[in-house]
């Protein structure tokens, strides 16, 4: 894969985001990760995954730089990618850890909350869902993925209000599960990964599913379209032009 280095490590799947300067998602990144997260779906082999990204940023977002330039056919694309990540994240059978070594922006916040369990860097960072801000809504299965992690407080300060945090205000809210020094985040990301992975794994697979059926019946519903209001309309490329500083302000 392009974007995504991969590495097998005692069973345990560990993906790294490599597009720098700021691991942002264009469609062919995108689809990588909604392709790899599909293949360990059906992996047997796989006891667990870990996700990060490499450099200052876990991931930036959507590439507010390459969206201008899409035709509507090719941000249609883009639409259905982001569907199927979230999905594919969200709903993966085995353990998911993120491991979240820097800024976490608009969709890369999305793909953090994915994760099943996410450890933080204590780094300075930005974390958030600046779309309100760049005038980019919510692809359905996104939005279902932020509603069903967050508290209803913090969804309402950062979905409609565009509010970022840094990595402790982040924790404080609970949107991370616990955060360690920069040079200890893999480190611990393998620590919970083997203990994640020596649950049985067949009931594991069944209650991740059950504790989020509703929300993965609606994301699977806008995989195929049926639950995707925006598909015809989502993002104006003449509107992205003019909001890429924006988002790359906020990424600090």
């Amino acid at each position: 894969m392009k974007n995504i280095v991969h590495r097998r490590l005692e069973g345990i799947e560990v993906l790294t985001l490599t597009r720098p300067p700021a691991n942002a998602l264009d469609i062919e990144t995108t689809e990588e990760l909604a392709d790899a997260f599909e293949a360990l779906a059906a992996d047997d082999a796989a006891a667990a995954a870990i996700l990060t990204g490499d450099g200052k940023a876990f991931c930036a977002g959507l590439d507010l730089k390459a969206i201008p330039n899409y035709s509507q056919a090719e941000l249609r694309r883009l639409l259905d990618a982001i569907n199927r990540m979230a999905t594919a994240v969200y709903g993966c059978p085995i353990p998911v850890i993120g491991a979240i070594n820097g800024h976490a922006i608009a969709g890369g916040f999305v793909l953090a909350m994915c994760c099943d369990w996410k450890i933080v860097a204590d780094a300075p960072m930005q974390v958030g869902l600046t779309e309100v801000r760049v005038g980019v809504p919510y692809p359905a299965a996104a939005l279902e993925v932020v509603r069903s992690e967050l508290h209803p407080q913090v969804a309402r300060e950062l979905v409609l209000f565009g509010k970022n945090m840094n990595a402790a205000e982040a924790l404080a809210a609970g949107i991370f599960d616990e955060s360690v020094a920069p040079d200890r985040l893999l480190v611990r990301a393998m620590e919970k990964a083997r203990e994640a992975a020596a649950l049985p794994r067949h009931s594991f697979k069944v209650i991740k599913h059950q504790l989020r059926r509703r929300a993965l019946e609606a994301c699977r519903a806008a995989v195929s379209g049926e639950g995707e209001p925006l598909r015809d309309g989502w993002i104006d490329p003449a509107d992205a032009r003019g909001t890429s500083s924006v988002l790359s302000r906020s990424r600090g």
